[in-house]
């Protein structure tokens, strides 16, 4: 299967987390807050549920929230999680803490794939549990983190905007289409130095804008 097709596979594939009946709110705040004796009850949660990416899922958790490794159980059923396997491990076991998602390792282009993990990171739900953002480089040399931001999933997004004028975080569907039209409306491309029908191609990639709204 060529990469093209292998990642629109992987996008079509939803977490097993969204058949939790708390939600994906509470069980990112449990998460956030270390509360093992919380995620353990969502893995039970997830084990009754009896499908192979819901039981596999609970025992990434449960493993985990045990300090035991589980690489190989990452390598195994990550994919049916809708968690990608990149080329160059942009994605990895060791970004993860109690079975979610704790760093995610953005990359520049000196890496193969590093728009489809970005891509991934700013759309998928497994993505959401991220308390900590790191961007790498290596074109000048040895690998370097050349920047860091630290917080919550939606509040690192906007760091990534308003810090690095980097827009294209606003194709991911936490921004609502308030706050999207919001920023369009205000954005001056003389102040930010970059073009605004940009900026609408990506924001034009977030469901939460439709194609009714005119500018």
């Amino acid at each position: 299967m060529d990469r093209v097709t292998y990642f629109e596979n992987i996008r079509s594939v939803e977490s097993p987390l969204l058949l939790l009946t708390a939600g994906i709110d509470k069980i990112m705040l449990a998460a956030a807050n270390d509360c093992v004796d919380e995620l353990l009850a969502f893995a039970d949660q997830l084990s009754a549920i009896g499908t192979v990416p819901a039981t596999t899922r609970a025992a990434f958790i449960k493993l985990q929230c045990k300090g035991i490794n589980t690489e190989d159980l990452f390598e195994a059923y990550c994919e049916s999680w809708g968690i990608p396997r990149f080329e160059e491990d942009l994605i990895k076991v060791d970004d993860f803490k109690n079975g979610f998602l704790w760093t995610f390792r953005d990359h520049t282009s000196s890496w193969s794939e590093d728009e489809e993990a970005r891509d991934w990171f700013y759309t998928h739900h497994e993505a959401r549990f991220a308390r900590r953002y790191e961007y790498w480089g290596r074109d000048s040399g040895p690998e370097e983190m050349l920047l860091m931001e630290s917080g919550d999933y939606k509040s690192m997004l906007w760091s990534i905007v308003k810090k690095h004028a980097d827009y294209t975080p606003f194709i991911s569907p936490v921004f609502s289409q308030e706050e999207l039209v919001i920023f369009y409306d205000q954005f001056d491309e003389r102040e930010y130095d970059f073009d605004i029908e940009s900026l609408l191609q990506i924001m034009e990639q977030n469901p939460n804008w439709f194609s009714t709204i005119k500018r």
